[in-house]
């Protein structure tokens, strides 16, 4: 099977499929980002928030392409637990798109349900995170590791350019690390992911024509706590250390904002602006420049996690 292949038709498929849906929307109104209504709210007119939509389909066209014989079990379980998470960050952005509409309950319960669903069908492939090899500590393990991966790709998505960009990165180094081990599933995922995520990105760098959603950025949290449960060891501290290293910046910035928040007494699940890309807008860096910031970090981190590895 051709990497180069899978890559290219993810990435034009996402390329020609977003400005259809940037159309629709538009035209419909339907599933926009409105530029007013609370804190959160930075951008200046409507935008579309159907771009993870777009990376979902391009990626299980390919999928149903390229993987008939190949990992077919595997990839029909992967997309199976991917989808409850991914329907779950759509009906946020259908219903909760401004933060005096969030029901931090509700979401908490309806999160816990869609990421524990996940780490049991991926546990029953064979995919769990394997620091302790039983079978329900691995499980608990999963179901932690994909709910603050999720949590984690989700804060980041408050800037244009930014969750994706920093997806991005995370999935080369999990394509290094899935060729030096020859691990050819992992590959094929990273690969697949990348592409899609490329196509969006070049209708999400400033100013941004499209925005992921939830439901992107969801896809992509879980995307990545795959990749670095394939890659868990039992009993092997450096093989839980690397991916979070390679996850990076939404791992650490995302610890640190619950951290924050629950010292405060806040919700976990009501956003702010206090991240790390935050701060360095609110000290007058531009766009342009905490991009590239965060990238450069990203860079480093990842860096660090392959040479744990």
């Amino acid at each position: 099977m051709n990497i180069i292949s899978i890559f290219l038709t993810s990435f034009l498929l996402g390329l020609a499929l977003i400005p259809i849906l940037i159309v629709i929307s538009e035209k419909t109104n339907f599933l926009v980002d409105v530029s007013e209504g609370d804190v959160l709210k930075i951008h200046k007119k409507n935008i579309p928030l159907l771009g993870g939509l777009a990376m979902i389909v391009s990626i299980i066209f390919c999928a149903v392409i390229f993987f008939q014989k190949s990992f077919a079990s595997e990839i029909i379980g992967i997309f199976t637990a991917l989808l409850p998470i991914f329907f779950l960050g759509f009906y946020d952005d259908l219903k909760w798109k401004h933060i005096s509409d969030t029901k931090p309950f509700l979401k908490f319960a309806l999160l816990l349900i869609c990421t524990l669903v996940p780490a049991v069908i991926l546990s029953y492939i064979g995919i769990s995170f394997k620091f302790l090899p039983i079978f329900i500590i691995s499980t608990i393990l999963s179901f932690v590791y994909i709910f603050v991966c999720i949590n984690a790709v989700n804060y980041q998505d408050g800037m244009d350019g930014l969750a994706g960009g920093l997806a991005v990165i995370s999935l080369m180094g999990f394509i290094i690390l899935s060729i030096i081990f020859s691990n050819v599933l992992a590959l094929y995922i990273a690969v697949l992911f990348l592409g899609a995520v490329l196509g969006f990105l070049v209708f999400n760098f400033p100013p941004a024509k499209i925005f992921m959603g939830d439901s992107g950025a969801y896809s992509l949290g879980f995307v990545l706590a795959l990749l670095a449960m394939i890659f868990s060891l039992p009993f092997n501290l450096y093989s839980v250390l690397a991916p979070i290293f390679i996850i990076g910046l939404p791992v650490f910035d995302g610890v640190y904002t619950n951290i924050r928040r629950l010292t405060k007494g806040k919700s976990i699940f009501l956003g702010d602006r206090s991240h790390f890309y935050d701060k360095l807008l609110q000290k007058g860096y531009s766009t342009k420049k905490t991009l590239a910031i965060c990238y450069g970090l990203q860079i480093v981190l990842v860096l660090v996690g392959l040479a744990l590895y």
